[in-house]
């Protein structure tokens, strides 16, 4: 079980007084299932914003507090509530569901959000350049990554002919994705198995059936907020030696056993959440601060992966990759 991480405990009588230490509330998901705070909430994408503050001047503990709130989906509604009640000055919301529980919570409080998808899909802001309410941030646009990501799948296996993606329907900022793949899979002539995995039962019980059929390879869409489900999914691959493409880049693939991971560098993302940050303590609207879009995205590939699924990454795709686990 997930530990939620939000202390409900006031803060101090100086966090409290206007203009002396801002209080920035912190939503995210822990990374890994036994994720617990301080030690989860240390990892991921949390230092990169601590760097991004740290880098304009921010000094924790002395011109800001942040306060935590991890934990998965289903608690983020209380999380968010418990951060308005410690009138906190700004929330960072790392999830779409984050973000989504932050905006139930309040009106008023400005949101800076750091959304693996489209946020005027999910209407999260009414546009990307004016964004119209109290959230603005950072968008990944995964909408429009399916079709690379079954490209890469292709480069990688040029031999390819079915690829098993695993998709939430749930999240609505799916469709567009869904589009994206199969256009791309028209155009490749590969088929395309569509597993819906709401939950960890799917895993073991549809993208394990899925498995049997002995697919090429594997995409996972965005939708799986918790490590714990992608823990699951990079295993089952690995045990059946499927090769499999994430979209998370920041996951830990050879924790995992995952084999590729192509997306927006959200660690940069996290690091430029500060800006924002910074912008609306020192007065800016964030009805008034257009959303920004990603400056870099990133290829992973776990070569040790490679390895024992007997994989060969093709030279052209192993140089184009950012970081390479040997």
């Amino acid at each position: 079980m997930i530990v939620s991480s939000l202390a409900l405990a006031e803060p101090s009588a100086e966090a409290q007084q206007p203009g002396k230490v801002p209080l920035i509330g912190y939503l995210n998901v822990p990374l890994r299932q036994d994720d617990s705070f301080p030690s989860g909430f240390r990892r991921g994408l949390n230092e990169p914003f601590r760097q991004g503050l740290r880098e304009l001047g921010y000094v924790e503990g002395q011109n800001f507090i942040l306060q935590p709130g991890i934990g998965d989906d289903g608690q983020f509604q209380n999380l968010a509530a418990g951060l308005v009640q410690l009138k906190v000055d700004v929330i960072v919301a790392q999830t779409p569901a984050a973000i989504s529980a932050a905006m139930k919570a309040t009106k008023t409080v400005p949101i800076v959000m750091n959304s693996p998808a489209d946020p005027v899909l999910l209407g999260f802001v009414g546009s990307l350049e004016r964004p119209g309410g109290n959230v603005t941030g950072l968008s990944g646009l995964t909408t429009e990554l399916g079709g690379k990501w079954l490209e890469l799948v292709k480069e990688t296996i040029p031999n390819a002919r079915r690829v098993a993606v695993l998709w939430n329907q749930g999240a609505e900022y799916h469709f567009p994705t869904w589009k994206s793949v199969e256009l791309a899979a028209r155009s490749l002539k590969v088929d395309i198995e569509w597993v819906e995995i709401r939950n960890i039962i799917d895993i073991r019980r549809r993208f394990r059936s899925a498995i049997w059929g002995k697919p090429d390879a594997f995409i996972v869409l965005p939708g799986f907020a918790g490590g714990r489900n992608l823990q699951e999914i990079a295993e089952i691959g690995l045990k059946n030696r499927i090769p499999g493409m994430f979209w998370r880049t920041d996951l830990d693939l050879e924790q995992m056993g995952g084999l590729m991971a192509y997306g927006a560098n959200r660690a940069e993302q996290s690091r430029r959440a500060a800006y924002f940050v910074d912008k609306i303590l020192k007065g800016a609207k964030p009805a008034e601060l257009p959303v920004e879009l990603p400056k870099s995205f990133e290829l992973v590939i776990n070569l040790k992966t490679a390895k024992e699924i007997g994989v060969t990454i093709p030279p052209g795709v192993l140089a184009w990759a950012d970081r390479v686990i040997k």
